[in-house]
């Protein structure tokens, strides 16, 4: 019945059950005919909850489905954070670490930074990747440490990205710089943190 029916109603169902679809939209023909055009998420990457297993998430944070740790390898890992009893359609929601952790000696030292600071620093950087269009290219986010964001574009260069300031711009600047800058034999370290020099970045190669 099409005066009776609900596209808010019908779309909520419809993403409800099918956790890949991004966004639905109806479009009406009388007398009897409903067009649904859906839009599927097409960027997930990997993530792992409080008890090890992988899931995979979108930018905006909304879980898709769970899967095994071989398959996770195939996306872009974010790590340094993992989420609480997540489930799919749900948005993701960080778990927290104890209140304190160890440094490098072995020494306890308070955590300063929750686990949902962690996760919205991390989903900063996918849509930075994606906004740049190089997700397939970034191996791994890790935002264990918020002050020293660690990212692997594939397994040739680990790039520093320092703390969490103009983290799209720096994103921009790293996707530039092995474009157009680096050569292709070449692997190292990109510091794109802009601490060692003033908006420039320094690479330095491995071995």
């Amino acid at each position: 019945n099409l005066l009776t029916f609900s596209h808010a109603r019908a779309g909520a169902q419809i993403k409800a059950n099918l956790p890949y679809v991004n966004t639905v939209r109806f479009g009406i023909k009388l007398p009897d005919t409903v067009n649904i055009i859906v839009d599927e998420a097409e960027v997930v990457y990997s993530i792992k909850d409080a008890k090890g297993q992988w899931w995979l998430m979108n930018s905006e944070g909304r879980i898709v489905e769970m899967i095994n740790e071989a398959a996770a390898a195939n996306y872009t890992q974010v790590l340094g954070v993992a989420l609480e009893s997540p489930a799919p359609n749900l948005q993701a929601v960080a778990a927290e670490a104890s209140p304190t952790e160890t440094d490098a000696s072995g020494e306890f030292i308070p955590v300063t930074v929750t686990g949902a600071q962690r996760l919205h620093t991390a989903m900063q950087i996918l849509k930075a990747l994606e906004a740049n269009d190089i997700v397939g290219d970034a191996a791994s986010v890790d935002v264990t440490r918020v002050e020293d964001i660690i990212l692997w574009y594939g397994s040739r260069y680990q790039v520093n990205l320092g703390d969490s300031t103009r983290l799209e711009y720096k994103i921009a600047y790293m996707n530039d710089a092995i474009l157009e800058e680096l050569q292709d034999y070449q692997s190292g370290i990109l510091d794109v943190s802009f601490t060692i020099r003033h908006n420039e970045a320094v690479f330095t190669p491995f071995g």
